[in-house]
């Protein structure tokens, strides 16, 4: 499929076309789609809506419109779509869709995300944003016709904002609430440690911590506290383009380290597999220094790797992965 600036198509025809697809064969694969989607951050949203408004039509009750003769030729532009039947309810998303997200949006509604171990999950919103959920994350959402809240309830999230003056989005983790001024930007808690990490990659954000209001923008990152305290925040830090790439990485499925400790490299590993790694000796070797790129998805690579930079072995047994030093 095309995409709408090349075929003469608008986003909401090509989601109308995307959504009677799905609903012909919501189990079948949909070749193309994951592309078409990723294209445009707004094409997300116009799925959720031509969906939302061919579900109020009565889903695949639509008759194909096609004559006899037709029903042996190639579908245009649609895949299996009947073009007429696509181009109604192309139609018919454009008298439907604002009622359909009306129906969505004046009726605020909680929903869970989360991601589980060796696990990370990317989610369209139901006002146009999107969510990548980190491995052992979660995060509650409330959108509703006036409101736009997520609360971090744990670990690490990517949040691609759709920009509404009017309705500003806003993420809160402990007592510390960040809002978007239409921006790309990863909150982390780490309630451990009693700190919120926020890494802004477009845009600005507001954060609101410690009695203290911060603006952060592109290539800025810093922490603050989580409690409500007068704990100072910590510097801003301006980040070079390689240092963001690496801090975003794992959305990508990678661990990218530029000398960050081997123990945080552990953890960030152990949270991504069921596999785990272990330090045979934590305060001897949980402050090196580890330079590298690594999957994921292979604890067994990377321990080997860590085990190499020490002059140590890595030794694999039935309950996880032990690194030891000479």
């Amino acid at each position: 499929m095309t995409s709408g600036g090349d075929s003469g198509f608008t986003v909401e025809d090509e989601a109308a076309a995307w959504a009677a697809r799905i609903d012909a064969a919501p189990s079948a694969a949909h070749p193309g789609l994951e592309e078409w989607l990723k294209a445009d951050p707004a094409r997300a949203g116009a799925l959720l809506r031509a969906q939302a408004a061919l579900a109020m039509l009565g889903g695949g009750s639509l008759e194909d419109t096609r004559a006899p003769s037709e029903t042996t030729k190639p579908a245009e532009d649609a895949g299996s779509v009947p073009r007429k039947r696509w181009r109604w309810l192309a139609g018919a998303v454009g008298l439907a869709a604002s009622l359909a997200a009306l129906a969505f949006l004046d009726l605020p509604r909680d929903e869970t995300f989360e991601a589980d171990r060796g696990e990370v999950r990317a989610l369209a919103l139901r006002d146009g944003s999107a969510v990548s959920v980190d491995a052992g994350s979660r995060v509650d959402v409330r959108i509703g016709k006036d409101t736009r809240v997520t609360r971090l309830v744990r670990g690490k999230a990517l949040f691609h904002v759709a920009h509404d003056p009017g309705k500003p989005f806003r993420v809160i983790v402990g007592d510390v609430t960040i809002t978007d001024i239409g921006t790309v930007f990863q909150v982390t808690d780490d309630a451990e440690a009693g700190f919120v990490d926020v890494l802004v990659s477009e845009g600005a954000v507001d954060v609101e911590a410690g009695g203290a209001r911060t603006r952060l923008v592109a290539g800025n990152r810093a922490r603050f506290p989580r409690a409500a305290s007068k704990a100072p925040v910590s510097p801003i830090q301006t980040m070079s383009a390689a240092a963001m790439d690496r801090a975003l990485g794992w959305t990508s499925g990678q661990l990218e380290l530029d000398g960050e400790p081997i123990g945080e490299a552990v953890s960030e590993m152990n949270r991504h597999n069921h596999l785990q790694v272990r330090l045979a000796d934590p305060a001897r070797l949980a402050g090196e220094p580890l330079y590298g790129a690594f999957r994921l998805n292979d604890p067994i690579g990377f321990a080997r790797a860590v085990a190499a930079s020490v002059e140590g072995t890595a030794t694999i047994h039935e309950d996880g992965i032990v690194i030891s030093a000479p």
